[in-house]
C-alpha cells in the first residue's frame, strides 16, 4: 500500500493536533477532536470545506 487508510489518517491528524504538557496532561483534547472530525467529515461530504485548511504538519503520517 502506498498511503495510508483513510482510519490512520483520522488518527494521524488527532495525535499531530494533540497537545501534552510537561506533566502528561492533555491540553487541547476538543481541538484535536475537532480537526479529526473535520477530515471525516470532508471524507464524506466533498461539498464540505474544512477551515481552516489543513496545514502540512496535521496530515503527516508517522
Amino acid at each position: 500500500m502506498q498511503f495510508g487508510s483513510t482510519l490512520e489518517q483520522v488518527m494521524a491528524i488527532f495525535s499531530n493536533v494533540l497537545d501534552i504538557d510537561e506533566h502528561g496532561q492533555v491540553t487541547n483534547a476538543g481541538d484535536a477532536e475537532w480537526r479529526a472530525a473535520q477530515y471525516i467529515r470532508r471524507y464524506c461530504d466533498r461539498e464540505y470545506t474544512v477551515e481552516p485548511p489543513f496545514e502540512a504538519w496535521e496530515l503527516e503520517l508517522p
